[in-house]
């Protein structure tokens, strides 16, 4: 398994989705641990195992704990004031052609970074 997964920004729609709502992870589901997936929601049935959180450490200096929500593949989603990936986007201010790369940093700790293309090219 990679030690790296990237998950581009194609377009201005991919923009206003991972700034607006979340990051789709079903690309890269395979990169993370699978006891890191946990219910939906809090109504839904348990997993059939203990659910793990992982720790995401950002290039901003911030880091945050989650799990990955069950059929709609992203991390929890969180207030954008609050640390998560959608402030994360939004204070990177990700651009078509950006890729965001996970990189991993321990047994359940991921580095976030953004990855932007050389100028002129």
């Amino acid at each position: 398994m990679s030690e790296t997964a990237r998950i581009p920004v194609r377009s201005s729609e991919d923009v206003w989705t991972f700034t607006q709502r979340n990051v789709p992870l079903w690309d890269i589901l395979e990169f993370f641990p699978p006891d890191s997936i946990g219910p939906r929601g809090p109504n839904d049935a348990p997993r059939p195992y203990e659910v793990k959180p992982i720790t995401i450490e950002t290039d901003l200096g911030w880091s945050f704990e989650t799990d990955i929500q069950y059929g709609a593949w992203i991390f929890r989603p969180r207030s954008p004031n609050k640390p998560g990936m959608m402030k994360w986007c939004r204070e990177r201010e990700l651009a078509p052609g950006d890729a965001i790369v996970f990189e991993k940093a321990g047994d359940r700790v991921v580095r976030v970074r953004l990855e932007r293309p050389a100028a002129g090219i």
